[in-house]
C-alpha cells in the first residue's frame, strides 16, 4: 500500500474554534477540527492508509478513510516520493515556449491622456519611473494625447492576437493621466469596435478616471457598452486627493456620481492608502460614500514607494486600516477588493490561480500590453521597460523584456521559495521594484509583511459558510464527508 506524507507546502492557520488549512501552491482552502488536524498530521514522516485508520479506530473506517481521499485530494497529503513543484515547472516550460504566440494576452491598456486635470499628491506618474524611455516619452508634447489611429491599430492588432489563440474576451482599459481630457476618442473607440468584434470576441470596457469631467452624455455611452467606471476617490475629506477640493469648492465630482447613478453604470471606487493619505484615512466614511452612490466594489491600493513600508508600525497600520475597511463593507455589502484580496481569494478558491488564468494577481505578468499616446509598448503604466511599438506586436511578444516580465509570473523571486503565499502573491508593483532596484526579481521584504498579515487576518476571520468545512468529529460536523 503506497505511503503518504504531509506536503511540504501545506500551511495551518489556527482560528478561534478551527484550523484554516491550505496548500501555499495550490490553495485548496478548507477548515478542520482538531481531530481533523491530528489525522493529517499523523502522516507526519510518512504513513499508509491502513495505519491511520488504526491510529483513530474510534472512528468508522470509512469516515477516516473518506477524510484522508478528501486530503489527497487537495494535495494536502503526497506520495512519499512526489514532485510536488513539478506541475508548476512543466507550466514554466509550457509558458516559455509558447509566450511569443502571445496566448496569455488578454488586456489591452490605452493610456489615452497623459495630461491630468488634478494633481493628486499620491499620483505615481512622474514619481516611480526608472528608465530613459519612459521619462522621455511621459514629457514629450507628442506623447500627450492618443489619436484614433493609434487606438485603432492598438485594438486590432491586439484583436488579431486574441483571436488566433482562441481567447473569448479582450479588455479596453482607458487609462491616463485623466482619460476623458481625450473623451472624443473614448466615444469613437466605443461607437466603432462597440462590445463584440466581428470575429464574436467580447470587448469588456473600463476607464480610471478622477471623476471630474463626467457628463451626461459619458454616463448613457458608458452604460450603453458596458463599461465599467472606476473612479478615484479615497476619504471623502482626504486633503491628499485635488478632487476634494472640487467636491468641497461644488460637489463636480459627488455631483457626477449622481449622474452615474441615475444612468444605473457600474461604477467602482479607486482608494490609495499612502504615506499622504494614511493619516486621514477614514474607511467607514469611504464605505458609507460607496453605499450612497450605490458602489459595489471598491479597490483598495497600497503606496508604490516601497520606502513607505520601512517602519513595522506603519506596517500594523496598513494592515488594521485594510481589515477594517474589508470587514465594515462586508457588513454593508461592499466588496472591498485590491491585489492584497486576490492572494486570499485564490487560496479560498474564489478566483483561478495562476496555473489557469495566466498571473496571480498583477496582469502585467504576460497577460497585458499598455500602449502610449504615440503607439509605445510598456507592459503596464506604471512599469518602465520598453518593449517596442504597436505597430510591431509581434516583435513586443518576442523580445527579452516581455519574457522577462511574463516569467514573473511563478516564483517572483529566489526568496520567495517556501513563503506561506508563495503560489499566490506576485509581489509589490514591478515598477517600484524597477524605480529603486533597476530589476524586477527581488523581494521587497517590508512589504511582503502587509501581503503575509493581512492574508493571515484574512484566513483567520473568513466565514464558514463561504469556504469548505470539513470536521473529523462528527458532533461538531457542518459539512460531513
Amino acid at each position: 500500500m503506497q505511503k503518504l506524507k504531509v506536503s511540504k507546502y501545506l500551511r495551518i492557520i489556527p482560528r478561534r474554534v478551527d484550523f484554516a488549512i491550505y496548500h501555499s501552491l495550490y490553495g485548496n482552502l478548507m477548515l478542520v477540527d482538531a481531530e481533523g488536524k491530528a489525522l493529517l498530521q499523523s502522516f507526519d514522516g510518512g504513513c499508509v492508509i491502513d495505519e491511520a485508520i488504526r491510529k483513530f479506530s474510534a472512528y468508522d473506517a470509512s469516515v477516516v478513510w473518506s477524510y484522508v481521499h478528501e486530503l489527497r485530494m487537495r494535495d494536502f497529503l503526497v506520495a512519499d516520493d512526489a514532485d510536488e513543484y513539478g506541475l508548476v515547472h512543466a507550466d514554466t516550460l509550457r509558458r516559455e515556449e509558447q509566450l511569443e504566440k502571445g496566448y496569455l494576452l488578454r488586456v489591452l491598456q490605452l493610456v489615452v491622456a497623459n495630461t491630468c486635470n488634478f494633481n493628486c499628491k499620491y499620483c505615481f506618474v512622474d514619481k516611480m519611473y526608472g528608465s530613459k524611455e519612459r521619462d522621455a516619452l511621459q514629457h514629450r508634447p507628442e506623447n500627450m494625447t492618443m489619436s484614433f489611429s493609434t487606438a485603432k491599430q492598438s485594438i486590432e492588432k491586439v484583436l488579431d492576437i486574441v483571436g488566433r489563440n482562441g481567447t473569448p474576451q479582450l479588455s479596453i482599459e482607458f487609462f491616463g493621466g485623466e482619460p476623458l481630457m481625450n473623451w472624443p476618442l473614448i466615444k469613437q473607440v466605443l461607437e466603432t469596435f462597440r462590445t463584440k468584434s466581428p470575429e464574436g470576441i467580447e470587448l469588456l470596457y473600463s476607464v480610471t478616471t478622477n471623476g471630474s469631467l463626467i457628463t451626461e452624455e459619458m454616463a448613457r455611452l458608458f452604460k450603453e457598452h458596458n463599461v465599467t467606471v472606476t473612479v478615484s476617490f479615497d476619504s471623502p475629506d482626504s486633503s491628499a486627493h485635488s478632487a476634494v477640493k472640487a467636491q468641497k469648492g461644488g460637489g463636480l465630482v459627488k455631483e457626477n456620481l449622481e449622474i452615474l447613478k441615475k444612468h444605473g453604470n457600474w461604477v467602482t471606487f479607486n482608494a490609495v492608502i499612502s504615506r499622504e493619505t494614511i493619516d486621514g484615512y477614514d474607511g467607514k466614511a469611504l464605505i458609507d460614500s460607496a453605499k450612497k452612490y450605490r458602489i459595489a466594489m471598491i479597490g483598495l491600493i497600497l503606496d508604490l514607494d516601497l520606502s513607505f513600508y520601512s517602519k513595522e508600525s506603519r506596517r500594523k497600520k496598513v494592515i488594521e486600516q485594510l481589515w477594517s475597511t474589508y470587514e465594515y463593507g462586508r457588513d454593508q455589502g461592499i466588496a472591498v477588493v485590491g491585489y492584497w484580496h486576490q492572494i486570499f481569494n485564490q487560496i479560498a478558491g474564489l478566483q483561478p490561480i495562476n496555473l489557469l488564468s495566466g498571473y496571480k494577481t498583477c496582469p502585467a505578468t504576460g497577460c497585458k500590453v499598455s500602449v502610449e499616446p504615440e503607439g509605445h509598448v510598456f507592459i503596464c503604466k506604471c512599469c518602465s521597460g520598453y518593449l517596442g511599438h504597436v505597430s510591431q506586436l509581434e516583435a513586443v511578444l518576442k523580445s527579452e523584456k516581455y519574457r522577462q516580465y511574463s516569467m514573473q509570473a511563478y516564483r517572483n523571486a529566489p526568496g520567495c521559495e517556501g513563503c506561506a503565499i508563495e503560489g499566490f502573491c506576485a509581489g509589490v508593483c514591478m515598477g517600484a521594484l524597477e524605480k529603486k532596484y533597476q530589476r524586477i526579481d527581488i523581494v521587497e521584504s517590508s512589504s511582503c509583511e502587509v501581503y503575509k498579515g493581512i492574508t493571515r487576518k484574512l484566513l483567520q476571520n473568513v466565514d464558514s459558510n463561504d469556504v469548505e468545512v470539513h470536521y473529523l468529529h462528527q458532533d461538531k460536523n457542518t459539512s460531513r464527508i
